[in-house]
């Protein structure tokens, strides 16, 4: 599939853009506080049931974080395992940022709820 050919360089352009992202001086979206030494951003549109991008993993490492951005056709809820149990109220049309700072080792998965839809997992190591 065509697609799958370009999970290589979608990944190599998230690392570059975390790489980028590391010196910027943008404050944490509010109601994250965490610090983090590399910042990779990545963003999720939800449509019906289609995730775009198709859900994939993103690692990163202890004291790295990603920030998503989620935005959806229908009014949902976000929900981030294993960084706090992380949640998010989804608007239709709003673009909803997180903040997932790595703290403890282990795959993670990030989802919605209605319906139930798995958006990415995070492997933190």
């Amino acid at each position: 599939m065509p697609l799958i050919r370009l999970l290589p360089y979608a990944v190599c352009l998230l690392a570059l853009s975390g790489i980028a992202a590391c010196g910027s001086a943008d404050a944490p979206p509010p109601g994250r506080n965490a610090t983090a030494t590399v910042v990779t951003s990545l963003d999720v549109t939800v449509t019906g049931t289609t995730v775009t991008p198709a859900p994939a993993q993103v690692d990163l490492r202890i004291g790295e974080a990603l920030d998503l951005t989620v935005t959806t056709d229908h009014d949902d809820e976000l929900h981030a395992h294993g960084f706090g149990d992380v949640e998010a109220e989804l608007k239709a049309g709003v673009p909803t940022t997180v903040r997932l700072v790595g703290t403890e080792s282990g795959v993670f998965e990030v989802e919605t709820h209605e319906p139930a839809l798995t958006l990415l997992t995070v492997a933190v190591r």
